[in-house]
């Protein structure tokens, strides 16, 4: 009977204090950050020149059908548009080549939106599925289960932020797009 409540106190004593005192575990889980630069930045480019070569086409379509209409001012506020989208979707087109070429993107500004948009998926899903740590698997990591692996969710997460990007409309140019948060918010290297 002694042993019993011996062994009994010195479990007590072991574990009361977790419950008093208790230790938040911290939950980790990885992703392959490479996948998903490579991934995201193929469709980003992608569906950025699809939507820009639609929205250009219907504003060119416009011009042509409203061009007897308009004054010479709403004819050149016209063409500034579209040279501006003109503009947008040649950097992009240019930026999507040497993407394919190099694995490296030139423009700033894309570069930006692209690691945004990375960042905020990747702390939305680690947020949403309760991970207070994601590491990348590039670096010295030597071994991760499939379980705590959150590449396919930060995945779908950009996926959405396509789906949104396709929903938004009128098209401006990068620069003006997102000039607002760029100013404000520091890029993190």
């Amino acid at each position: 009977m002694k042993k019993r409540t011996f062994v009994f106190a010195v479990l007590l004593f072991m574990f009361l204090p977790l419950f008093v005192y208790p230790i938040p575990l911290a939950r980790v889980a990885y992703i392959d950050l490479d996948l998903l630069i490579q991934t995201y930045t193929e469709k980003y480019l992608e569906t950025e020149i699809a939507l820009r070569s639609d929205y250009l086409s219907q504003l060119q379509g416009e011009y042509n059908e409203k061009y007897y209409e308009m004054t010479e001012a709403e004819k050149k506020e016209f063409q500034r548009k579209i040279n501006d989208q003109r503009n947008t979707l040649s950097m992009i087109r240019y930026n999507q080549l040497f993407w394919q070429r190099s694995g490296e993107i030139r423009d700033e500004i894309i570069f930006q939106i692209i690691q945004l948009n990375l960042m905020e998926s990747i702390k939305k899903t680690s947020e949403l599925e309760g991970f207070s740590m994601i590491l990348d698997n590039t670096g010295n990591f030597i071994y991760g289960s499939e379980d705590i692996n959150l590449t396919d969710k930060v995945l779908f997460r950009l996926e959405e932020k396509l789906l949104e990007l396709l929903e938004s409309e009128p098209l401006v140019p990068l620069s003006n797009e997102h000039e607002e948060y760029f100013e404000t918010k520091p890029v993190v290297e």
